[in-house]
């Protein structure tokens, strides 16, 4: 078949589908992220960047990629905290209204890989939210106002 045919025509449709599909997921993203602020949990209003993700079939688990996450949760975590994670650090997660859910913030290094997961607790996020595989979810690192604590504001859009 010739260069240019109309079998290679719907792959440049497809990614542009695919970024708007992305530019709607941040607008929405950010109209949820207003709400918190709102409600003073954010310590100085000092919110990372989000880090979003995918879920998989894994409702136990969050697994988070290190080398990006890393470089926003590093700006937010504490030395002693550093610690911590190999063993599972506490950490508070809220959703968009402020609601609280309790979780484990754990790092494990095989060989030479690192990753971070999110769990005891993420499947009663999930199981509450109703999120399903596919669906995005995007994570914002940030201290808590009163408590000083490592938190998450967890906002996600339904892709069904």
């Amino acid at each position: 078949m010739a260069e240019g045919s109309s079998n290679d025509a719907g792959k440049g449709k497809g990614i542009a589908q695919e970024r708007e599909s992305w530019r709607e997921i941040m607008q929405k993203d950010e109209m949820q992220v207003e709400f918190v602020f709102t409600i003073g949990h954010v310590k100085d209003l000092e919110l990372s960047m989000p880090y979003r993700a995918q879920l998989t079939n894994d409702k136990w688990n969050l697994f988070l990629r290190v080398p990006y996450l890393e470089e926003i949760l590093l700006q937010f975590l504490k030395e002693e905290e550093e610690q911590e994670l190999k063993e599972g650090l506490p950490v508070t997660v809220y959703d968009k209204g402020g609601h609280e859910f309790p979780m484990m913030l754990k790092k494990f290094d095989k060989d030479s890989t690192s990753y971070y997961v999110l769990n005891r607790g993420w499947f009663n996020f999930c199981d509450q939210k109703l999120l399903q595989e596919n669906d995005v979810v995007a994570l914002r690192t940030f201290r808590h106002a009163i408590t000083d604590k490592l938190s998450f504001l967890v906002t996600f859009i339904k892709l069904r």
